[in-house]
């Protein structure tokens, strides 16, 4: 039975690429070819990597690491924090009510805690990055103190702000 073909369709009697002159599939791996049509074929590999096995030192590492901006985020946020927990000790000793020095010491806080979660969010994908090798391993130790500054200045800036919401219900609640 002879094959049907459409006499407008474009793959009408289109040659098979993957073919060479005599038939043989230049890439498939159960051809064997003569040294020859290796040297001329653009695709194959060099003669020394038959059989080798992968080195890591095969690779660029492409990634660039950011240790100087994390670290910079991270002493940002501790200072912020620092500075809005030593602030409102002393407004509340001065004023003698921790109403008032609330208001101002929670956007401090809250700028505290925006400086230090992506000082922590950074330092934590560079030291994901490196060890996974696609990443200078330069950076790991400023990338390790970023990342623990930063938990340092969420822990700090973030503590007050849970206290002084409960402080805040509690006073609520048994006011009444």
């Amino acid at each position: 039975m002879a094959k049907f073909e459409f006499p407008k369709n474009p793959a009408t009697h289109r040659e098979n690429p993957f073919k060479d002159a005599e038939g043989e599939n230049p890439f498939s791996d159960d051809t064997t070819q003569s040294p020859q049509a290796i040297k001329d074929n653009l695709f194959a590999g060099p003669a020394d990597s038959v059989g080798r096995s992968y080195s890591p030192n095969d690779y660029e590492a492409i990634l660039v690491p950011n240790p100087k901006g994390a670290l910079r985020l991270a002493v940002a946020g501790l200072v912020l924090s620092g500075t809005g927990v030593v602030g409102v000790g002393i407004a509340i000793a001065g004023l003698g009510t921790w109403i008032t020095p609330l208001f101002y010491a929670l956007p401090l806080q809250f700028t505290a805690l925006a400086a230090a979660a992506p000082a922590c969010i950074i330092a934590r994908r560079d030291l994901r990055a490196i060890k996974a090798g696609a990443m200078n391993d330069a950076g790991r130790g400023k990338s390790r103190l970023a990342l623990w500054l930063g938990a340092a200045a969420g822990v700090v800036g973030g503590s007050p702000v849970v206290i002084y919401f409960a402080l805040l219900f509690i006073s609520f609640a048994f006011s009444r």
